[in-house]
């Protein structure tokens, strides 16, 4: 009967929930709704309902704080649900007023947990969590809850190093270059006259900057397009490394000031520099594990960055049969429903899922020319239910476009499936570089015999060897770059170009200039490499284990609120530290290669 009552409720919300392109766009409700949101700590202190609870005399049993907690979560969970679709209708081009008003509400969001991360009466709650033994689940929130304090900045420095990140991706998005070539051999010539020696590498559109019009002869390719006509290598190599560092001029000033931000950040918190602050709560959380990691990780790529283009101009791509997306799709909950999930057909757009028995949520569909997901309302046990738009390419041609389904489901199932009764725990992993891998080994499982894998010498192979060596080399660089002078990690790291392209680039100033994510995502630019490998490690490791839905209840759902040690020791056996799991993946071994005088302990969860 509840869920029966829980389920007319949810769908009685589905018209508020539907796509920014509805006829009647909710946009204006949401900025009103959010504007009038005030800070839970004029809850905890004024005349309300919670102003009964005065944690200054409050008794430390733990009903007393699991009250408080959850009293807290219900004053926080309007401003959490606001967010996410604020995040979901900032993914749309969406007129000028209504972007000015979403950011008036996303500034009002930061307002408000400002007040609540720095307010007494929460540094008194997570004083009594971590000074008594309470239960698992509030741990977990104690965890969070630091996390956030940790790297929580005051409304100035967000607005120094927001202003900063905007200069750099506007930098960045300059797609222009201008080259004089001294080599006849490097010109795309179309003028007769060969006294012209000026070409224009850049985007297919006029730059509207330049302070004359391009020359005849200029053949106005995009960088992609010079490098897959040019077949000489020296040319490549020229353009491609002039085009790196096309934004360092313009980006220099407030990549520093990114830089002096974050490091004040370190210092203010005890630490010698961003780079081991940053770490310090990670899985890996120093940064000579993350170097041992990107150094394990690190091999020779198919071909220099400057040659790819013409080097796949050269091979072949794999050849895969066309697809329907529902039919995949359809295949996909198939092999779903062996772990225990169940799917409901509310209406041709609309899935409900079933995990166990337990009502997980909805997945709203939408036909798009790519598969992502867009998290509508996250899940939050005891009080709601959760809600995904998933949007799917309706035809699928590529091998690509399968991945890319497979693993926009993984996360729409993995984000409804945790079993939390506290927003952030569900939300936000226990690290930062742990947080994915279970929907990353999901969609492992849910890929197995439904996407062929890559043929060795195909395209598809080339790109996926080079674009993971592009990122141990980038996770080297954002490394050095918020590493003290006198600490950092590697001290060549032209060398390092060279031990995973051959080629040489001999500009390293150059280096942090040409991708954004140094500025976004810094020295944890590793754990997507490291949670990639990690989540392949456990599912080829687990796979002998008869009963995959206790795989999954252990990496996902997590009812017993385990730490994310505790749930490797139960996968993977002992030992599961940093650096004995970095060795683990380096050597490969899976259960089916194991022999009795391995070293390692392979379990399997009851």
């Amino acid at each position: 009967m509840l869920r029966s009552i829980f389920a007319i409720a949810l769908s009685s919300s589905l018209i508020f929930t539907t796509a920014a392109k509805a006829a009647v766009s909710p946009l204006p409700l949401l900025v009103e709704q959010c504007l009038q949101l005030h800070s839970p700590s004029d809850s905890f202190t004024g005349d309300s309902q919670f102003s009964h609870i005065n944690l200054a005399v409050i008794s430390q049993s733990d009903e007393a704080v699991i009250k408080q907690s959850h009293a807290l979560e219900a004053s926080l969970l309007s401003l959490f649900n606001i967010k996410d679709r604020l995040q979901y209708y900032r993914s749309y081009p969406l007129p000028r007023l209504d972007l000015e008003s979403l950011l008036q509400c996303q500034l009002h969001l930061a307002d408000i947990m400002a007040q609540t991360l720095n307010s007494p009466w929460l540094a008194r709650l997570t004083d009594q969590l971590a000074g008594a033994a309470y239960s698992k689940e509030l741990s977990q929130l104690l965890n969070r809850l630091d996390a956030l304090e940790v790297n929580h900045l005051s409304l100035a420095q967000k607005s120094q190093l927001h202003t900063a990140q905007a200069s750099i991706k506007q930098g960045l998005r300059t797609q222009q270059l201008t080259l004089q070539f001294t080599e006849q051999d490097c010109q795309f010539n179309t003028d007769p006259n060969p006294s012209a020696v000026t070409n224009r590498v850049g985007s297919n559109s006029e730059d509207k900057h330049s302070p004359e019009p391009p020359i005849r002869n200029a053949f106005n390719l995009s960088i992609a397009a010079y490098l897959i006509k040019q077949d000489d290598p020296v040319c490549q190599k020229r353009v491609w490394q002039a085009y790196q560092g096309r934004a360092k001029e313009k980006n220099q000033p407030a990549l520093e000031r990114v830089l002096q931000l974050k490091t004040q950040q370190a210092d203010d918190k005890g630490f010698t520099d961003y780079a081991s602050f940053s770490l310090a709560k990670q899985f890996l959380a120093t940064p000579e594990l993350v170097k041992t990691f990107l150094d394990s990780q690190t091999e020779v790529a198919p071909t220099a960055p400057w040659n790819l283009g013409h080097h796949l101009s050269q091979s072949k791509s794999m050849h895969t049969a066309n697809i329907a997306a529902a039919e995949l799709m359809n295949n996909i909950q198939v092999r779903a429903q062996t772990l225990g999930f169940s799917f409901e057909i509310v209406t041709g757009d609309i899935q409900r899922v079933w995990y166990q028995g337990r009502l997980l949520g909805d997945i709203f569909i939408e036909p798009s020319n790519r598969s992502k997901i867009h998290i509508l309302r996250s899940p939050v046990l005891g009080r709601q239910f959760g809600q995904v738009q998933l949007s799917m390419k309706p035809e699928l041609s590529r091998i690509k476009d399968k991945q890319d389904l497979v693993k926009a489901y993984a996360s729409a199932l993995a984000a409804l499936s945790p079993s939390s009764h506290y927003y952030l725990v569900n939300t936000i992993g226990e690290t930062l570089d742990t947080s994915n891998i279970g929907e990353l080994w999901l969609a492992l499982y849910l890929g197995e015999g439904i996407v062929e894998p890559y043929t060795e010498l195909s395209r598809e192979s080339t790109v996926s060897r080079f674009a993971r060596q592009l990122k141990v080399f980038r996770a080297k660089v954002a490394l050095n770059f918020y590493s003290n002078v006198s600490l950092k990690p590697y001290k060549r790291l032209d060398v390092e170009f060279i031990e995973s392209f051959t080629g040489e680039w001999a500009r390293p100033e150059d280096y942090p200039y040409n991708f954004y994510a140094i500025v976004t995502i810094g020295p944890l630019y590793y754990q997507q490499l490291w949670q990639a490998s990690l989540s392949q490690y456990l599912y080829q490791s687990t796979k002998h284990c008869k009963n995959q839905s206790s795989v999954y209840n252990t990496l996902v759902v997590n009812e017993d609120s385990k730490t994310i040690n505790q749930r490797l020791r139960i996968l993977l056996g002992e030992p599961v530290d940093a650096l004995s799991l970095i060795k683990r993946i380096q050597d490969g071994f899976s259960y089916s290669e194991k022999s009795p005088q391995d070293q390692y302990t392979f379990t399997c969860p009851i």
